[in-house]
C-alpha cells in the first residue's frame, strides 16, 4: 500500500476556521484559540460520512499566521481529529521555510499536506513550481497536494509528473477548471485523485467530470448536508445530487456578501469558536448576525 491509497482522498475536505481570541499577543496579533480550534474539530469529525480537516488553508487565514502558529494549529487539530478522520495542513512562504515548517506538520501528526502557491516562484514557471514541490516533498514523508489556484494555473504536463509522484495523494483544483478535471483524470489514466473548488454549489459538476472530494468552507456550518450532497455524486445520482446543490445557493450568495465574517459568526451561534477576522478584526454587525441566525434557522442547522 503506497501513500496514496492509504490516504484515500475521497470526501469532503472542510476549510476550517482559524478561531482567534479577543485578546492580542505581544505583536499586537488576535491570539489564536487553539483550545476553540480543538473544539471545533473534535465535533467536526464526529460527523458520519467521509470527510478530512483541511487547516491553515485560504479560508484558515493562513498569510496571518507564522510557521510557529500553523505548527501549533495542526497539533491542535490532530488532537481533535482524534483518529477520526485524517488531517491536512497548508504550507506557504519560500522553499526553505516551507520544507523546514513541513517537516514539524508531519512531526505533529498531520496525515498530508496543501502546498499554497508562492508568487515569485509561479512567476518563474513551471520548473519552479516542480522544484519547490520537490524540495518540499524531500523535507517529510507523509504525502502533499499541489494547489491549481488562479494564482498558480498548473499546466497538464505538471499534472502527468505529479501522477507519477507517490507523495501527490490528490491535486487541488480551484479555479472553476470543470473540463480541465476530466483532461487531468484522463491524461493521467486516472492514477490521481482531483479534489476540487467551487464549494458546494459546483460539486455536481466536477464529479461528473471525475472529482472525488471537493473543498468547503460552507461544511463549518453544514458538515452532515455537505456529506450528503458527495455521497449523492458519489452514488451517481445526480437529480438527488443537483436538488441538494440547490439547497446551498442562499447560504453562498450569502457568504460571497459576508465573508468569513459569515462563518465565524455562524459557529459561535452552534456553540464553537469563531473570534475575529485577525488582519482586520472584522466581526459581524448585529444585522449581518440577524441575516446569517435567521438563514441558518431556515436550513435546519440552528
Amino acid at each position: 500500500m503506497g501513500l496514496r491509497s492509504d490516504f484515500d482522498a475521497k470526501g469532503i475536505y472542510v476549510f476550517v476556521m482559524t478561531p482567534f481570541e479577543d485578546r492580542k499577543n505581544a505583536r499586537g496579533q488576535y491570539r489564536v484559540d487553539l483550545a476553540g480550534l480543538e473544539k471545533n474539530i473534535s465535533a467536526f469529525s464526529r460527523a458520519r460520512g467521509d470527510k478530512t480537516m483541511v487547516v491553515c488553508g485560504g479560508s484558515g487565514e493562513i498569510h496571518s499566521l507564522s510557521a510557529g502558529e500553523v505548527v501549533d494549529v495542526a497539533t491542535a487539530a490532530v488532537s481533535g481529529a482524534g483518529g477520526r478522520c485524517s488531517v491536512v495542513c497548508g504550507v506557504r512562504g519560500p522553499d526553505a521555510l516551507a520544507a523546514k515548517t513541513a517537516s514539524r506538520i508531519q512531526d505533529a501528526g498531520a496525515n498530508a499536506l496543501l502546498i499554497m502557491p508562492h508568487e515569485p516562484v509561479v512567476r518563474k514557471g513551471d520548473k519552479a513550481i516542480w522544484e519547490r514541490h520537490r524540495t518540499i516533498a524531500g523535507s517529510i514523508d507523509i504525502g502533499f497536494l499541489p494547489f491549481r489556484a488562479p494564482a498558480q494555473i498548473l499546466s497538464i504536463d505538471l499534472v502527468k509528473r505529479f501522477a507519477r509522484m507517490p507523495q501527490v495523494v490528490a491535486i487541488k483544483e480551484e479555479t472553476g477548471a470543470v473540463d480541465w478535471v476530466r483532461t487531468g483524470r484522463r491524461v493521467t489514466g486516472d492514477t490521481v485523485p482531483f479534489i476540487t473548488g467551487g464549494g458546494e454549489n459546483m460539486v455536481p459538476y466536477y464529479y461528473l467530470a471525475g472529482a472525488v472530494g471537493f473543498t468547503t468552507g460552507m461544511a463549518n456550518l453544514t458538515i452532515s448536508l455537505s456529506i450528503k450532497l458527495h455521497n449523492a455524486a458519489t452514488a451517481g445520482r445526480w437529480k438527488q445530487a443537483m436538488n441538494l446543490r440547490d439547497e446551498f445557493e442562499a447560504l453562498t450568495a450569502l457568504r460571497q456578501k459576508l465573508g468569513i465574517p459569515m462563518l465565524k459568526a455562524g459557529l459561535e451561534m452552534m456553540g464553537l469558536a469563531g473570534g475575529p477576522v485577525r488582519a482586520t478584526g472584522a466581526r459581524l454587525d448585529r444585522k449581518g448576525r440577524n441575516r446569517v441566525r435567521t438563514l441558518l434557522k431556515q436550513k435546519g442547522f440552528l
